[in-house]
């Protein structure tokens, strides 16, 4: 929607990979020849989302692939799925050992409601979201949120009053609240090309 000029930012949130900063590499393959500004809106825990106290003691992804963890799934192309399938690749765990891996939830709530109700054991999400469905947390990596803005539109006013808030102390300080969230690299630059 940025690239069709449907929104003036949008939030990335890939994990970086053998150095590479995957965010600045996506947004200047998608972007193309516009010039654009990266700016650090927050890193992220994320991971496994069980039940409180982990009575499966589930610590890496490759519990997942023990026998009776019913397990559920982001979609294809979710960042989180994205990072799960990398990890299991690297452990040589194909997504077929893992039960549920095909039961496919739309949302991180999605994933802690079907725990929650006793539904799943296991789902990828995000510690805050553990947290709100008093679930229990195993993190797998921390990943940072930015925001990408078309140079274009860096001086709109708009555009300079939100970055005005993500410098601000007050909001670093409010996201710095949320469990698993850090304002580190909130309201930096990450990169301009």
């Amino acid at each position: 929607r940025l690239v069709q000029g449907k929104t003036h930012l949008a939030g990335l949130h890939l994990h970086n990979r053998a150095g590479k900063e995957a965010n600045v590499v996506l947004a200047r393959r998608k972007l193309k020849q516009t010039s654009a500004l990266i700016m650090g809106f927050s890193v992220m825990e994320e991971g496994v989302m069980v039940s409180r106290g982990n009575p499966l003691n589930i610590r890496a992804v490759t519990d997942l692939a023990c026998p009776g963890i019913r397990f559920v799934n982001r979609e294809p192309g979710a960042a989180l799925r994205v990072l799960l399938d990398e990890l299991l690749a690297e452990s040589r765990i194909p997504g077929t050992a893992v039960p549920g891996y095909n039961t496919l939830v739309d949302s991180h709530n999605q994933g802690a409601q079907m725990i929650a109700w006793g539904m799943a054991d296991a789902a990828l999400g995000l510690r805050p979201v553990a947290a709100a469905f008093d679930l229990g947390f195993v993190p797998l990596a921390e990943v940072r949120c930015d925001l990408v803005i078309p140079a274009d539109l860096a001086e709109d006013l708009r555009i300079q009053l939100l970055l005005d808030v993500l410098q601000s102390r007050g909001f670093r300080d409010e996201l710095s609240l949320l469990p698993g969230y850090s304002q580190d690299k909130t309201g930096t630059t990450i990169a301009a090309f």
